[in-house]
């Protein structure tokens, strides 16, 4: 009866090997898409790297679909030719992944869409580069990247490009709060 007793419950605690080796396939099948999508970035295959995406998906809280990820992609490397995400930390847990990176890149082009939030669009280069970290969360189905989100330090970014001062305004400052000491 004990020994009944200790099977019955390992059968209800431990999953089938079987649903082990399956989450375990997906998730390196979504770890490999990923790979696939960075290494196509950056040896400018944008065609093939938006292809990775689900016919329908949701990019950073919007409707989406390959050839506007294209369009996004390709106006990225156009307004920093020299654009480079380097992963430094992965976290896959089933069909999500979250990716730490490294951003860098030189303000040589005129932004021509909305990527970055829109604080990029029309701004003239600055010839400024750039190096910040961006957390990205990536959902796949099927194979394909179905919803993104990525969290960016944009503020950095644009103070390094030098499009944003690192201080408020003389007039914007609070009169009670303490003045920059005078080099």
């Amino acid at each position: 009866m004990r020994s009944l007793l200790i099977v019955s419950l390992l059968a209800i605690a431990v999953p089938p090997i079987q649903a082990q080796d399956a989450a375990s396939d997906t998730a390196s099948r979504n770890r490999e898409v990923l790979r696939q999508y960075g290494e196509l970035g950056r040896s400018g295959q944008y065609d093939k790297q938006a292809a990775l995406w689900a016919p329908v998906g949701i990019n950073n809280g919007r409707p989406t679909r390959p050839d506007l990820i294209r369009t996004t992609l390709e106006d990225i490397h156009r307004t920093f030719p020299d654009y480079r995400s380097e992963v430094v930390e992965t976290f896959v847990q089933g069909d999500i992944i979250v990716t730490m990176s490294r951003v860098t890149g030189t303000h040589l082009g005129v932004a021509q869409t909305t990527f970055n939030g829109g604080l990029l669009k029309g701004a003239r280069p600055t010839g400024k580069r750039f190096e910040v970290l961006h957390t990205h969360w990536w959902k796949f189905k099927d194979g394909k990247i179905v919803w993104h989100q990525g969290v960016r330090d944009d503020l950095g970014m644009m103070r390094q490009l030098g499009l944003i001062p690192d201080e408020l305004p003389a007039s914007l400052r609070d009169a009670t709060a303490p003045k920059p000491k005078q080099q």
